[in-house]
């Protein structure tokens, strides 16, 4: 793997021990052959529990899954105001991408204003129409033999009919993704690339305030917040977040999973032989394949588990790290679709747990039921190897599939 810049070492706070200190950056970690939680693995079996990083700045590192569940509760020791990474490179002007980058009660305020397009109930619908979409996708690639699962399915499935609930023109995503993947790898310029996506969103904005509709930004743009109308600029903040989300996170984890499976016959036999194993299986490639590596602000002078972290100080909760933590899960890295362990930090937890959580869940379960029942032998391309991108989230920007 290769990156555009190369990572820069900050120097380390007088008081930061040296043993403490961990020369892993998190936003590049692959330094070999490894996969990309392997490499998270391997730095868990050498580092101390809680560890400080030379990169993206510098800053603190969780490796347990229990302390980064305690974490990413605890907003009054761990504040979301600082910026939801460690390098967010946005002007002081610019919208925060609420509600992930506020506190309670604030944070929650915001939070209610979708929220309740995410539950049960209303993703009914939803699930009718992503099943027929990957119905319709699987049937018309499967005589090509082939496909590049991230163009041709990953991009398609969540992207449309998220941008089905934000009602935008599903051809608009081709403009929208590079600037929203700007924000997650490593290498993206982020500055200029959030001020088109906020310029973008600020449009559309403007006109659902004018004439609103039943969509997610209609229903934010003409909000109230705790009494008082959302301003223009909250409103653009937040939906500038809810198209971030929405771009990336489901698509990036149906990469991981399918080549996953790609690799392994035997767990694709185990789905189709026992279909009452897929919803485990989500469960278990939900804790396997964590990917998201957000960040917290220390709020003042603290002992968090023997470590002196000081006011200021960034903190990376890394889930990829909770889920390989062995004290948590024994053999990590094995898929085990009979593995019991509801507890798991994929989406967060606390306050700040992704709403998006139940959307996720419904279209992992039909990418899962539908393409191993049309496809149920397939392979990476030999041909043609995966390429993986790394940062803020770690997933697989070509997926070459066979069969």
């Amino acid at each position: 793997m290769t990156f555009k810049t190369p990572a820069q070492k900050y120097p380390v706070p007088a008081h930061v021990p040296p043993e403490l200190v961990v020369d892993f950056d998190a936003y590049r970690p692959i330094t070999g052959d490894e996969q990309y939680h392997e490499a998270f693995l391997a730095v868990r079996a050498k580092a101390p529990d809680i560890f400080w990083s030379p990169y993206n700045g510098g800053h603190w590192i969780l490796t347990r899954r229990d302390h980064l569940s305690e974490a990413f509760g605890d907003y009054q020791r761990f504040t979301s105001t600082k910026g939801a990474s460690l390098n967010p490179n946005r002007p002081p002007e610019a919208p925060k991408l609420a509600p992930i980058e506020l506190d309670p009660p604030v944070q929650q305020s915001f939070r209610k204003l979708f929220a309740s397009a995410f539950i049960v109930s209303a993703l009914k619908e939803r699930e009718k129409e992503a099943r027929a979409l990957a119905i319709e996708l699987i049937d018309g690639m499967k005589p090509r033999g082939g496909c590049e699962f991230i163009k041709d399915f990953a991009q398609h499935l969540p992207i449309k009919i998220f941008m089905r609930m934000v009602d935008l023109p599903e051809e608009d995503r081709l403009t929208l993704l590079p600037l929203a993947n700007a924000q997650v790898v490593a290498d993206g310029p982020k500055e200029e690339t959030i001020k088109l996506l906020f310029e973008y969103t600020g449009r559309h904005v403007m006109e659902r305030a004018a004439r609103p509709g039943q969509d997610l930004i209609s229903r934010i743009a003409t909000a109230e917040i705790d009494g008082r109308p959302i301003t223009q600029h909250e409103a653009i903040g937040l939906s500038t977040l809810l198209l971030i989300g929405g771009l990336d996170t489901v698509a990036s984890m149906m990469g991981h999973i399918m080549q996953f499976l790609a690799c392994s016959p035997e767990h694709r036999r185990q789905l189709i032989e026992q279909p009452a194993l897929i919803q485990p299986a989500v469960e278990e490639f939900l804790r396997r394949f964590a990917l998201t590596n957000p960040a917290r602000g220390v709020v003042e002078d603290i002992d968090f588990h023997g470590v002196e972290m000081r006011a200021g100080d960034r903190v990376l909760l890394s889930t990829p790290l909770g889920a390989v933590d062995p004290a948590e899960y024994v053999d990590p890295l094995t898929v085990d679709f009979t593995r019991k362990s509801g507890s798991k930090t994929t989406f967060g937890a606390g306050p700040h747990v992704c709403p998006g959580s139940m959307l996720a869940r419904l279209e992992l379960k039909i990418l899962l039921e539908e393409w191993l029942t049309r496809i149920p032998d397939f392979a990476l391309d030999p041909a043609d190897a995966p390429r993986l991108k790394t940062g803020v989230n770690g997933s697989f920007e070509h997926l070459p599939l066979v069969w």
